[in-house]
């Protein structure tokens, strides 16, 4: 016995409807997961978001504000889709499985190994202009070597310091 029109469309426009809420989902999941606001919702992120509140990426004359993601996840949509996927489901694990004594965290490891995956690109997102005028000397020739490629530094090696830092 053969399906009828009816049944196929039905089964179609089920299929169809799926597909639409799966992916509706998915953008919005996507959307969601990228918000400082759910990056801080774990504990092990408090102290990191105190620190970062204190700096230039949260509190600048121009008002703008980075997001977690903005930083802690790379240009390109494959390169952010498989950084998400793999740092959420390892952040998901820790949260969940090991429950992590706050007091007994090396935050400065957790630091080194999260710098390790944010790279120059990421920070060129938005630092276009790295010759401002007014900047150092120094400043001016490290990033003149960099843009050149004379140099095997990145961002961070030499703006490590920049955020996360306990300042106390």
């Amino acid at each position: 016995m053969h399906p009828t029109k009816r049944q196929i469309a039905t089964i179609a426009g089920a299929t169809a409807v799926f597909l639409i809420t799966s992916y509706l989902f998915t953008l919005w999941s996507y959307s969601y997961s990228s918000t400082t606001q759910f990056c801080i919702s774990c504990h092990e992120m408090v102290e990191p978001y105190k620190q970062y509140q204190s700096f230039a990426h949260f509190n600048n004359e121009s008002g703008v504000v980075t997001e977690c993601a903005d930083c802690h996840l790379p240009p390109g949509t494959v390169n952010k889709w498989y950084t998400k996927i793999k740092q959420g489901a390892t952040d998901s694990f820790m949260h969940v499985m090991i429950k992590l004594d706050l007091s007994k965290v090396d935050h400065k490891k957790w630091k080194t190994d999260a710098v390790k995956n944010i790279g120059s690109k990421t920070c060129q997102k938005c630092h276009k202009n790295l010759l401002p005028p007014g900047l150092h000397k120094g400043g001016f020739i490290a990033h003149r070597a960099f843009l050149k490629g004379e140099t095997e530094n990145t961002c961070l090696k030499c703006h490590e310091n920049l955020v996360h830092v306990n300042r106390n």
